[in-house]
């Protein structure tokens, strides 16, 4: 170790260094963790990456509070319905959207609160030049647009590998204070950011899953005590106002 970084930390160190003329060229900075822009909240857990890229305004989330409307691609139309009423509501309560731009649940969140001209957050598993999915390429412009932030640990040119959706899950609850799980199945990708909200310490809330079709993961959760039960995007709201706020990490990491 050098510097307190690990090998493999001053390897991606430097990868930004050498990759900043070509990131700046397509629209991207770059932050390390000793930056006062890089997120309070994401230096507080395991695994924390040690350069993150980003195009538009990355200090939102040492600004507001920033909760993680996350679900299924496959989802129905109730949870799609339910995605968009609560990103919209958070979203008009001053709070940041943020999740991974994924189709489904995802993207209705993020239309609802680019609706009432919210602020959003998405987290790419790959370099900010290549927006997955493509299809969304236009809504990641839309959430840059309205003063939001497209966040990834990749540089630039970095292949798109499978693995990478779950190192894009940790980071998903790890810059968020809490979690709200829309609809999703047991064995859906939307668990494994369930799963480090637990190692996180970061709060859960789910949809009620009698009021979803494909929601095995929603009862999984909230039966096994994991998850707080919620049945409209008003009691998610709730939730969320009972967070701290982002300030509160920037504090803890002062002692």
């Amino acid at each position: 170790m050098r510097n307190g970084y690990s090998f493999k930390e001053i390897q991606k160190l430097n990868i930004a260094e050498k990759t900043k003329e070509q990131s700046a060229n397509l629209g991207i900075s770059y932050c390390t963790i000793e930056d006062k822009s890089y997120p309070n909240a994401l230096k507080e857990i395991p695994g924390r990456p040690v350069v993150l890229y980003y195009r538009g305004e990355i200090g939102i989330l040492n600004t507001y509070k920033n909760i993680a409307v996350i679900g299924s691609r496959n989802c129905s139309f109730k949870g799609r319905e339910l995605a968009y009423k609560t990103g919209r509501l958070l979203a008009a309560e001053g709070m940041v959207v943020v999740n991974g731009l994924a189709l489904g649940c995802d993207t209705e969140a993020l239309r609802g609160a680019l609706d009432v001209l919210g602020k959003c957050v998405a987290i790419m598993p790959c370099g900010l030049e290549n927006i997955q999915p493509k299809s969304n390429r236009g809504l990641a412009q839309k959430i840059i647009d309205a003063g939001g932030c497209i966040l990834s640990e990749y540089s630039v040119g970095t292949s798109l590998a499978k693995y990478q959706y779950v190192e894009r899950d940790r980071l998903q609850s790890g810059v968020s204070q809490g979690i709200v799980i829309i609809e999703a199945e047991k064995q859906s990708g939307t668990m494994h950011t369930a799963e480090f909200a637990a190692s996180q310490c970061r709060r859960l809330a789910c949809y009620y899953h009698k009021l979803l079709e494909m929601s095995s993961g929603n009862q999984y959760l909230t039966d096994s005590g994991r998850a707080v039960s919620i049945r409209n995007e008003e009691e998610a709201l709730a939730f969320a106002k009972e967070l701290p706020r982002a300030e509160i990490y920037q504090q803890m990491s002062l002692f």
